[in-house]
């Protein structure tokens, strides 16, 4: 059976006046509009002529009316183009009255959706009948293409400093509005609390240190096994979902969605894993898994732990997740146990697996603008090291996973090696900070909980982290 392919294009002529004639009309639907749309969801060139102008009034923050819009298409030399100035009025005729604005965006918008749906299928159909050598690769870009348009992402171009400047294309608002947000909320909070612009970690010292997790970054946590690689990003994810109410999606390679929650009931309870297991609680530690059971059911984690994940499923499945449940962390546990479909499992090809890997979390966390924290098997070469304190060079496998991360934080509890050497401590190394410093953070590590927490050290003016000087 032949598919009849469409000739036209889908677009709504009619919608696309009634937004044009509203924006020209009311300052409120100037404001809608300029925010809902771009210009290249206009199907018609004389409507996204129209719409550009008048997007760089709103952006201006300038009066927007019949007169002064055809001015600045004269000026120009734009005016005759569009139909001159008769056409502007009767856009405004055309829309009269109507309150309907959102509406008439929303029928643009989709119209533009479906022509963004169209120009993909076509391209992803290209490539399937042109017989890609990796099938797999062309099924992530084909499924990349698709979340690109769900999330209202035109990811074709790029875009000039000055539009980043002026609050245009990806920019949010103005820069220099921003600032001035900051400065505000800076002076709110006083010079004593520190501010991060990224997702708190839950230790104060460490966010200070690398300003949180920042969208769109990889952030490696690597340790040698037994060090509590998954307690620390278990804290951070309790930190980011149940004290600032976030979503969080973690991917579990190793560990069972049920044990992962009994280590969170366990911290978040502060009740000994032991006594939970076995049931021997008294009465308050009942009260306070009761309490913190009801608590963790109001916010939204979500585990994916299918076990054997290629690097292809996690994408997909993290856009998912993106898309339904708006998460703003994601945790990655871990990477050695990732797989990429395009090499064979041998140790002469798993260098270029884990680079492939690496540069593909990578990439994911800049495609959803959401910080990605993976944790990182190290070699054996710390356990031969005097002091077994880890370097960049002891990152398994890769160095590309030095070269892609944007943050790279080692742990490193002493008393491993040696009970008397620091009991109840651990470190947290900043290796790596593509946009800050890196150092030291100590912390307090509780074996009976499986538990980070912050360090208070007894003088005041100690400090709890010491930066590295080299």
């Amino acid at each position: 059976m032949k598919v009849k392919r469409v000739s036209i294009a889908p677009n709504s002529k009619e919608s696309e006046m009634m937004v044009l004639g509203s924006m020209l009309t009311k300052v409120n639907s100037l404001n809608i509009g300029a925010d809902a749309l771009f210009a290249s969801d206009f199907y018609y060139q004389e409507h996204q002529t129209i719409f550009s102008v008048l997007q760089i009034f709103y952006r201006k923050d300038k009066p927007a009316d019949i007169h002064l819009i055809s001015e600045e298409l004269k000026r120009t030399s734009q005016l005759e183009e569009i139909g001159g100035i008769a056409y502007l009025i009767s856009l405004a005729q055309y829309a009269g009255t109507s309150a309907y604005i959102e509406e008439y965006v929303q029928q643009v918008k989709n119209k533009s959706i479906l022509r963004r749906m169209i120009e993909a299928a076509q391209e992803i159909e290209k490539t399937s009948l042109e017989g890609p050598e990796d099938v797999h690769q062309s099924l992530d870009d084909a499924q990349a293409k698709f979340f690109a348009i769900s999330q209202q992402v035109n990811r074709n171009v790029g875009v000039q400093i000055k539009d980043l400047l002026v609050g245009k294309g990806p920019a949010e608002r103005p820069y220099l509005r921003e600032l001035e947000s900051r400065q505000e909320l800076f002076l709110e909070k006083g010079e004593e609390e520190k501010v991060i612009s990224g997702l708190p970690t839950g230790f104060s010292d460490l966010d200070h240190l690398i300003n949180g997790l920042a969208s769109s970054n990889l952030i490696i946590c690597a340790a040698r096994p037994a060090m509590g690689k998954t307690a620390f990003a278990l804290n951070v994810a309790a930190t980011v979902c149940f004290s600032h109410h976030l979503a969080v999606g973690i991917f579990s390679l190793e560990m069972s969605a049920k044990q992962l929650l009994h280590r969170m009931v366990c911290f978040q309870s502060e009740v000994e894993s032991q006594k939970i297991i076995t049931g021997s609680l008294d009465g308050a530690e009942y009260q306070r898994v009761v309490e913190a059971v009801h608590a963790m059911e109001s916010e939204v984690m979500i585990i994916d732990d299918q076990p054997g994940l290629t690097i292809t499923d996690l994408k997909a499945r993290a856009r998912r997740i993106k898309e339904v449940y708006h998460a703003d962390l994601f945790i990655v546990d871990y990477l050695q146990l990732l797989s990429s479909s395009g090499f064979r499992s041998s140790g002469e090809y798993r260098q270029q697996e884990i680079s492939e890997i690496s540069r593909n979390l990578k990439n994911l966390a800049r495609e959803i603008d959401t910080p990605v924290l993976c944790l990182c098997q190290l070699s054996r070469k710390v356990e031969e090291r005097v002091g077994h304190r880890p370097m960049m060079s002891d990152l398994r496998e890769s160095g590309a996973i030095e070269q892609d991360a944007d943050v790279v934080l080692f742990l490193l509890r002493r008393e491993y090696y040696d009970p008397y050497d620091k009991p109840g401590m651990g470190e947290v190394i900043v290796g790596k900070n593509r946009h800050g410093a890196i150092g030291t953070v100590e912390v307090v590590y509780r074996k009976e909980l499986a538990q980070f927490v912050n360090y208070s050290p007894q003088a005041p003016e100690t400090s709890p982290f010491y930066l590295d000087t080299e």
